[in-house]
């Protein structure tokens, strides 16, 4: 997460850090300073400078923050070789700079009442040595002190940080019934979704010095931020969906209103047309008329320079409708449209990219919150903790949001560092999963589609089932006897699949695939005599006969494993085998496949048991009727190899 420096390094960057802090936060005066041979120039600095100075400031400070200790066994980064926080050396010498006049600070500090709690807080912890404080004092220390150097540039987000982290460190101080460690997580949490990326930092560090010991109520707030955050996620992309659909409903209106108008101009040219040739045939009736009458040469002159002032008149009268004021507020009311145009165009623009910024600041956001859940997997393991965040990762691997990017592949990274986990990190209490998380993740795995998030989920509960078969017994205290009979660990497990088995078996439209059964009878060899028996008994049930075909299949299956104590139980599967069998035949329209397919495996169960000298059972009668109704039945007669199957078998079992 963090680059690591050494401790040597780590002093060289100190140094620079202090130099850099007064530059950043300090207006220096003409006389010079020495900080381990730097002077420090006097001229004033331009705040492109100031801002230069600010950037390298928290580089360097995160780089310190990351650094090793002197000590090899101490897990805490950013610790000096004094065994104190580097950030705690730095915000000490601000104490004699704050007071210093060579030094006056670009934003006073030394007002505020949060400042002197800060430091009365950071006296307290400081008083006790590095050997006896605990995990939380470490982490509210540098809580604080990271809080003290907000102080410097965003006084009012410092502030609300510092009230806070002050109120959860009275709770824990004064051992309030109150359960402090979710407070301090939400306020973890909370830390994360602000700007500063030091802080975002600083967080993951303190959420590391006290995740081993969380309960599960602060582990599901961590759980809530991404359920919030994948709601938010959700909801904004059905407006978004709801917004596509209005443009494209505004573009298609826009297109039919141009059809209208094109619609329009073909009429009025149709119009024009007809109008001139109206004009024309109105030319050739005056032309007639001209040559079939002489009464207009009759005329008198007057009266033709009558008729023309007339026509005059009306000529001036037509020119004189269109107001120069009414022309005016035309083009200002057109003006005026164009621009609530462009400015209905621009803030769709500014919406649209202010929600991209949204969703990539909650993108950041989730990412954040997996750093912790990263974190807490890396430290405690694969344990009680471990399973109360498995069906919330799974959720969020199903969300149709998250089909892939930044967060998809961090989750598939913390579910790939937990299945490769060592046999020490493996310490989760499979009685408390079996409360709550089991039943959240069969369920999870009932329902979901989405085949990736269903494959990690059933890996989680193999991962379960080994460590709780590779757990040692434990020293049971001699008893009276007593009637109730105890429950085997191989039960035990056989009883988290057990939902599986039923929805696969009975469901009709059910979303489970037979490979995860492959799976599990590969991973777990010690479930197959008792998933033999479950087998068993779907296959006498009224489920679909596509249901107990799998059954068969997964019985081939799972004698091709050669386990004695599965082929010990030869009797009752021959005899399943004899039942089903005489159903098939008895069928109006017996499949041949399906007939095919139970003789083979009653074939392969003799074969297999004889060259694991493992003794059959006494033949039932129901598989003898069966088998010899097979050569005389119709289907048979179509597929002789039916009959040439069922008579050798009926060979082998009588041998």
């Amino acid at each position: 997460m963090f680059q690591v420096l050494r401790l040597s390094d780590a002093k060289t960057v100190f140094d620079y850090t202090k130099l850099l802090f007064i530059y950043s936060f300090f207006s220096v005066k003409a006389e010079c300073v020495s900080i381990p041979s730097i002077k420090i120039p006097s001229p004033a600095m331009s705040q492109v400078t100031i801002d230069f100075c600010k950037a390298k400031f928290n580089s360097c400070l995160k780089l310190l923050s990351a650094s090793q200790s002197a000590d090899k066994t101490v897990k805490r980064r950013g610790i000096a070789e004094d065994g104190r926080y580097w950030v705690y050396h730095l915000l000490s010498s601000s104490l004699s700079l704050v007071t210093n006049e060579k030094f006056p600070m670009i934003t006073d500090i030394t007002g505020h009442k949060e400042w002197q709690t800060l430091w009365s807080v950071i006296d307290e912890v400081e008083a006790k040595t590095p050997e006896t404080r605990s995990d939380e004092d470490w982490a509210f220390e540098l809580l604080f002190l990271h809080a003290g150097m907000l102080f410097f540039e965003e006084q009012k987000q410092a502030r609300i940080i510092l009230k806070d982290v002050n109120l959860c460190y009275e709770k824990h101080k004064n051992g309030s019934k109150e359960n402090w460690k979710s407070v301090f997580v939400d306020l973890l949490i909370s830390i994360l979704s602000y700007e500063s990326l030091m802080l975002r930092n600083i967080a993951c560090g303190c959420f590391k010095l006290v995740c081993a010991d969380l309960d599960k109520d602060s582990i599901q707030l961590i759980m809530d931020a991404i359920d919030t955050s994948d709601k938010g996620d959700d909801e904004e992309a059905g407006e978004d969906a709801d917004s596509e659909e209005e443009e494209s409903d505004e573009e298609s209106d826009a297109d039919d209103e141009e059809e209208d108008g094109l619609e329009d101009l073909e009429v009025e040219s149709s119009d024009e047309d007809d109008e001139e040739s109206d004009e024309e045939d109105d030319e050739d009736e005056s032309m007639d008329d001209e040559e079939g009458s002489f009464a207009d040469e009759n005329k008198s002159q007057d009266e033709i320079m009558v008729e023309e002032d007339e026509d005059d008149e009306e000529e001036d009268i037509n020119l004189s409708d269109a107001d120069e004021e009414d022309l005016k507020n035309e083009d200002k009311a057109l003006g005026a449209a164009m621009k609530g145009l462009l400015d209905m165009k621009k803030d769709k623009k500014k919406e649209k990219r202010n929600k991209a910024l949204k969703k990539v600041k909650m993108v950041h956001f989730k990412i954040k919150i997996l750093d912790l859940i990263e974190i807490l997997v890396e430290n405690v393991g694969f344990s009680t903790s471990t399973m109360n965040i498995l069906p919330g990762l799974l959720k969020l691997v199903a969300s149709p949001v998250v089909t892939s990017g930044p967060v998809y592949n961090r989750v598939l990274a913390i579910f790939k560092n937990m299945f490769n986990m060592k046999a020490d990190k493996l310490t989760v209490n499979f009685n408390e999963a079996l409360k709550s998380d089991v039943p959240a993740i069969q369920t999870f795995i009932t329902k979901t589609s989405n085949r990736k998030a269903q494959q990690l989920a059933v890996q989680s509960l193999f991962m379960l089932c080994k460590v709780h078969l590779n757990n040692p017994e434990p020293k049971k205290k001699k008893r009276k006897s007593t009637v109730t009979k105890e429950v085997t660990k191989d039960q035990e497990v056989c009883a988290v699949f057990n939902p599986l088995m039923e929805d696969f078996f009975t469901n009709k439209h059910t979303k489970l695939d037979k490979n995860i059964f492959y799976q599990m009878i590969e991973r777990l060899p010690v479930l197959r005599p008792g998933f033999v028996v479950d087998l068993l008994k779907y296959l006498d049930q009224d489920i679909a006969l596509f249901a107990k075909m799998q059954s068969i299949n997964l019985l081939n299956r799972i004698l091709s494993f050669g386990d004695e104590a599965v082929l010990k139980c030869n009797g009752e599967i021959l005899e399943s085998m004899g039942k089903f069998l005489s159903v098939l035949v008895s069928n109006e329209n017996p499949s041949p496949h399906h007939i095919r397919e139970v003789v083979k495996l009653c074939q392969k169960l003799h074969s297999t048991a004889t060259k694991n000298k493992v003794e059959l059972s006494a033949i039932p009668e129901g598989l003898t009727s069966a088998l010899e109704s097979v050569p005389v039945s119709g289907v048979a007669l179509k597929f002789p190899d039916l009959a040439s199957l069922a008579v050798k078998m009926l060979r082998f079992l009588n041998n």
